[in-house]
């Protein structure tokens, strides 16, 4: 859920691609009118992302320095901006402020970032002298305003819409590894520090706050009269917390929810949560909900207390179960998965009646705010969206995936027969996690259901139930009591032996010319490409910048360099251009000049690609990370790559600092080397020692050196000590040291480590290596993921797999044969976009043609199983070794 919150920014904007607020069309008769009646003819006004940014001529911002923030809720906006004018023109102070309406919902809205929501006008004064006059006048003239407090600033102490923090203007910043803009403050020694805009009010060391210090409470505030002891924050938005506390007067734990006044989504946080605690004590008697405890305000904010559930969410709940996740499912293993989800759904069903009986309609039903308890019984939680018939009005807030497009839900009855979509919605979600496909595809949902009626022995009742509870016509939606008592009988019927299931006896082929569609859908966005990206991708390239290897023009012009068809003919000069505009991009292989370099290499770029890696050195940004993705190892994987495509000795000597380097900095655990990232170990090919052991391989192949070797098998032995052994008995690998959750992808889990381990065999023919791809090979035996696409999806399997066959060449027909299996779950992914097809990126909830999520990477991944050829940025080109008496090139 929390991604989810974290994607709202790119999703707001475009029901088809990602895009930045900074695409959306501002309405000028809100805000702009205003203020372009007051500027003086002097004055420039022009559009900064999210802002309109004015200026008097001549201005010159400081780099960083105190300023002003005023908030505003949107019925006094356009009056508060006003009365702002005309202060700040008077004393010839430059400030922005949001370009409309929508927009200033968005920024007060509970989704947008903690650290600048509520920040409505943004005054930049010239120095301290006129700092303290502007905040002063500010807030002497907008008393009586209300508006958000704004979580990073202190509030002027007469008038809470006017508050201040000290930061960057025209700000320092410096690029990291992937790209990425990192905001820095000049001290007075002449060094720098982060410039910190998480929520919470900070002055930097050598500065006193212009208004005098404030005293700060030395321990945790009790809560509600001294009742509730908070513990931890389980959560946060904009509009509060949510946390975990101690009732005092019961001596139990507690759930507190807490509302900030003026921040909200379809009403106001605060009224939303009175509105809660209203629905939970008309539900209480009923037990479908948690039992609400107490409401109350603390300073302005006010809370709800609520009784703790026991217990996973239904999206977590049916993760543990998933029988497609097992590497060798039985029809017993899907019969047993469906025994608990008639059980659970059952008990949903009634739970849900219950509700609408009371006259309620929940709205925002999804698995996430749905709790399954350790006894099976199942209660609804986060009621925010609920209405109850008469008294409340329906919010048009809902999950992704879970609600009927374009239905009315004007009323109670409208309401509830939206909430049997939803619970059909959540029944779909015994696939797997996909709902947010349906938005972008209505016809994914049957896709989804007939592949895993075929493919897992899913009963055909199943996937008829779902459809007749999401039917576009409201009125055809059963009842979903009786819907499961539907069935119920047909799972009763199920056949519980322990043959396995359809999937793992037939040989399924991929459809063909997928990849070509998919290559047509990129290059008819080629044809229009913009400023800010080639093609639509990932909400990355919005952070970062256009041109790189994982969501860039680069990664593009790689595919289809791999794939041996001809690039867009404006692709190249496009990227040339960019490459010249003299933009910083950061040095890492992923997501900067390393990567761009490579993937110009093989476009026959020399030049251009040459002047990219000298301008990049080994410096302290790259040095603070290890890995191929984002650190050492990748910078240095590209010095080889231009070694040995130019000769010149140059490069080499780069690759050897880097190697020396990582070898210095390297801790070392019982002879396994690693690479921390903070108080983070991260595991796995992208940023973990598997992907630092596939460099020191390359390294020492490129040097006859043995110190490169041997911290290769260090590395790649630290990885390998830190599989999970599953419940089915096969290792896995989470993303990093002590994660529950395992993962079989190819960025991070076992796709990534194996494909290094496949290359270390071939290397250095040790047994202990085949040993351990054998031991966890059925990690990537799955036809179903949650994602297809190639770094952290179902093409990055397939890639694993192909590159097994070809560096264990016994078991080649094994591995292809699995990898034509997931070529088959990749297809119900797959959008129809007239003749062509697209592919859902990050979340599944917009589409992405890019290498790492979207289009490239999975048309990549088909060709090279149709066609063959080597992986991507493994540098397999120069790896060529004799192993058991054969000669294996990739």
């Amino acid at each position: 859920m929390e991604r989810y919150r974290q994607l709202w920014p790119y999703t707001a904007v475009d029901r088809e691609f990602f895009e930045p607020f900074a695409r959306h069309r501002i309405d000028p008769d809100d805000f702009e009118s205003v203020a372009r009646r007051q500027l003086p003819a002097h004055w420039a006004l022009h559009r900064s992302g999210v802002w309109l940014q004015a200026m008097p001529d001549g201005c010159r911002l400081p780099t960083q320095g105190w300023k002003i923030h005023v908030s505003s809720v949107a019925s006094t906006a356009r009056v508060v901006l006003a009365i702002t004018v005309a202060i700040l023109v008077a004393n010839d102070t430059a400030f922005k402020f949001a370009g409309d309406l929508r927009l200033l919902a968005a920024i007060n809205g509970k989704r947008w970032p903690r650290g600048g929501a509520g920040k409505f006008i943004t005054v930049y004064p010239a120095d301290l002298r006129v700092f303290r006059r502007l905040l002063d006048d500010l807030a002497a003239a907008l008393g009586g305003y209300a508006g958000p407090h704004v979580l990073t600033d202190r509030r002027h102490p007469e008038c809470p819409i006017v508050s201040y923090r000290y930061g960057g203007i025209v700000s320092d910043y410096r690029i990291d590894a992937s790209g990425r803009r990192e905001w820095l403050l000049r001290r007075p020694d002449g060094g720098t520090e982060a410039d910190d805009r998480a929520p919470g009010y900070r002055v930097p060391d050598w500065l006193t706050d212009p208004l005098g210090t404030e005293a700060t409470p030395d321990v945790a505030p009790l809560l509600g009269g001294g009742r509730f002891r908070p513990i931890k924050a389980m959560a946060f938005s904009a509009a509060g917390g949510i946390y975990l506390a101690d009732d005092l007067f019961e001596g139990r734990r507690v759930v507190i929810k807490e509302a900030r006044p003026h921040i909200g989504a379809a009403e106001a946080a605060t009224a939303s949560l009175r509105k809660e605690f209203r629905l939970l004590r008309r539900l209480a008697p009923l037990a479908v909900a948690p039992r609400p405890i107490a409401h109350f305000r603390e300073w302005e904010h006010s809370f709800l207390a609520e009784e703790m559930l026991e217990g996973d969410t239904l999206r977590l709940w049916l993760a543990r179960r998933y029988p497609a996740l097992l590497p060798a499912a039985t029809r017993a293993d899907v019969a047993r998965f469906f025994d608990d989800v008639c059980a659970v759904f059952t008990r949903f069903a009634t739970t849900l009646q219950r509700v609408h009986a009371a006259g309620i309609s929940v709205g925002d039903l999804s698995f996430h705010n749905v709790i399954v308890e350790p006894s099976g019984a199942v209660r609804l939680i986060d009621l925010e969206t609920a209405i109850e018939d008469g008294l409340d009005r329906v919010a048009d807030v809902w999950t992704p995936g879970f609600a009927p497009a374009h239905a009315p839900r004007g009323t109670h009855a409208q309401a509830m027969v939206a909430d049997r979509y939803a619970f059909g919605a959540n029944l779909f979600a015994a696939c797997a996690p996909v709902n947010a496909l349906v938005g972008l595809d209505s016809s994914a949902m049957p896709r989804f259901l007939q592949q895993f009626v075929g493919d897992m022995g899913y009963p055909q009742a199943f996937a008829d139930v779902v459809i007749a509870l999401t039917h576009a016509t409201p009125d055809r939606r059963p009842d979903p009591v009786e819907a499961m008592a539907v069935l119920c009988a047909a799972v009763a019927t199920m056949s519980r032996d322990e043959v396995a299931v359809p999937h793992r006896t037939t040989h399924p082929a991929p459809a063909e010319g997928v990849s070509d569609r998919l290559f047509a859908y990129v290059d008819m966005h080629a044809a229009e490409p913009r400023p800010d990206r080639f093609v639509p991708a990932g909400p990355e390239v919005f952070d970062t910048h256009p041109y790189g290897i994982a969501h860039g023009a680069a990664g593009v012009l790689h595919g289809y360099l791999r794939s041996g068809r001809r690039p867009p003919a404006n692709l190249l000069p496009w990227l040339v251009a960019g490459i010249r505009a003299g933009d910083e991009r950061g040095a890492g292989l992923m997501g900067g000049d390393a990567g761009i370099a490579w993937a110009l290499l093989d476009a026959g770029e020399h030049v251009l690609a040459a002047s990219l890696l000298q301008a990049s050195p080994l410096d302290g940004v790259m040095r603070r990370r290890a890995g191929r993705d984002s650190g050492m190892a990748g910078w240095a994987m590209a010095r080889l790559k231009a070694w040995h495509a130019t000769g010149e000795r140059a490069y080499l000597t780069d690759a050897i600092d880097a190697g020396d380097c990582l070898l210095a900095c390297a801790h070392d655990t019982d002879g396994a080397l690693h690479w921390p990232d903070g108080q983070r170990q991260p595991l796995g090919l992208g940023e973990g020692a598997s992907g630092v052991a596939l460099f020191l391989l390359h390294l020492h192949r490129a040097t006859g050196e043995g110190r490169f070797i041997d911290a290769a098998c260090a590395a790649m032995d630290f990885d390998l000590r830190h599989a999970v052994t599953g419940p089915d008995g096969v290792p896995s690998w989470p993303a990093c040291v002590g994660d529950a959750t395992v993962l079989p992808y190819l960025g991070e889990g076992t796709a990534g480590v194996l494909a290094v381990a496949a290359r270390l065999y071939a290397g250095t023919g040790e047994a202990r290596y085949r040993e351990a791809i054998l031991a966890a090979e059925r990690d990537l035996f799955r036809r179903h993921a949650i994602r297809p696409g190639l770094f952290d999806g179902l093409a990055g399997l397939g890639e694993t797999l192909l590159d097994l066959a070809a560096f264990l060449p016994d078991r080649a027909a094994l591995y292809r044969d699995h990898a034509l299996r997931v070529a088959c779950g990749i297809e119900p992914f797959l959008l129809p976009r007239g003749a062509h097809l697209a592919v859902p990126g990050t979340e599944l909830v917009r589409i992405s043609c890019d290498l790492a999520t979207g289009n490239v990477g999975v048309a990549a991944f088909l060709h090279r199983l149709a066609h063959g050829g080597m992986a991507s940025f493994m540098l397999d080109e120069a790896l060529s070794v004799a192993t058991h008496g054969q000669r294996v090139a990739a």
